[in-house]
């Protein structure tokens, strides 16, 4: 087989349109040998596109290692970027007409609305894969270190496979209501494993988070046995700390203006230190300050300024969190 012949663009769910239209979905397969299968999934939401350039960063390697060593392709490969199609070309978070998050129709149904069914073809298509990766980046509102979110029902098998990611962060959860109709918590659930990546801010791309990611990504392969031991692979330079529902501290606006940050992304902050003040866009005034509630780290910081009371501005995970 040719490398040509090992990478495959193909349609896992389509469906009848208004005015004589049809909406593909579409995969790319990179097949090796017979070992074990991964995925990647990625613009769920339609104003997420990191994971796309995530997905091309693989593809670009995935055809290169092919072109070069393909029998060093020990299992396949499946990129699904551009999962919301009608999101994407609107820059959407939901599906369009629907009103509907995409992550909210888990597990789906092959007989309900376009989400559902889309959600059905969706987990048919990723069942019984060793690793599903799915990539999301947080909203236009806040700007988020690279990191793992995982729910605590399955830290157990989830956490050793995070730790390959390359990442800064794994978060450890215990909300469990909204999330069990999520992608990750319905395969989970179904015993293929699935880790949600969140990174960087909406309707951008952190090139630099990305190329973290895909090296992580590369490692969790090599680890599993799709990629052969002799791979060449850039090296991992990240070790994740652990946050959980104990440790992490999220700080909202008392007052409503605009927020502006004095403390960068991604440092060390103490107890007390000055994070940002809101201040009036009438007057001179300045409404409130933000200080942090405890010695951490500040991994979670407001992109957009325009505030209301109760906007979310930033997350500073304590100290007591260690090393995964």
């Amino acid at each position: 087989m040719s490398h040509v012949d090992s990478i495959r663009t193909e349609t896992f769910f389509t469906i009848e349109m208004p005015f004589r239209e049809r909406m593909e979905t579409r995969r790319t397969r990179f097949v090796g040998g017979g070992g074990p299968r991964a995925a990647v999934v990625a613009g769920i939401h339609g104003d997420e596109l990191e994971g796309l350039y995530v997905c091309h960063l693989l593809a670009s390697w995935l055809e290169e290692l092919l072109r070069t060593t393909p029998a060093a392709l020990l299992g396949s490969v499946e990129l699904y970027p551009a999962v919301n199609t009608l999101g994407l070309d609107t820059l959407t978070r939901g599906l369009p007409v629907f009103d509907t998050d995409l992550n909210r129709a888990f597990p789906g149904s092959t007989a309900g609305p376009l989400p559902d069914r889309l959600a059905a073809a969706l987990m048919e298509a990723l069942a019984g894969a060793a690793l599903v990766v799915d990539i999301h980046a947080s909203n236009i509102y806040l700007r988020e270190i690279p990191q793992v979110r995982i729910n605590q029902d399955f830290d157990d098998k989830l956490v050793p496979l995070a730790r390959h990611l390359n990442l800064d962060l794994i978060w450890l959860h215990g909300a469990a209501t909204v999330l069990e109709t999520t992608v990750a918590h319905s395969l989970n659930s179904c015993g293929t494993p699935c880790l949600v990546v969140e990174m960087g801010v909406g309707m951008r791309i952190t090139p630099e988070y990305c190329e973290q990611l895909v090296t992580g990504i590369l490692t969790a392969w090599k680890e599993l046995g799709i990629l052969a031991s002799e791979v060449v692979i850039p090296q991992v330079s990240h070790t994740p700390l652990i946050a959980d529902d104990s440790n992490v501290h999220f700080l909202n606006a008392q007052t409503s203006g605009l927020f502006i940050p004095s403390a960068s992304h991604w440092t060390d902050v103490r107890r007390g230190e000055l994070l940002g003040t809101i201040v009036s866009p009438f007057r001179g005034d300045i409404l409130s300050d933000v200080r942090s509630p405890v010695d951490g780290i500040l991994f979670t910081l407001r992109e957009y300024p325009l505030v209301y009371e109760g906007s979310l501005m930033a997350r500073v995970m304590a100290r007591t969190g260690g090393r995964a």
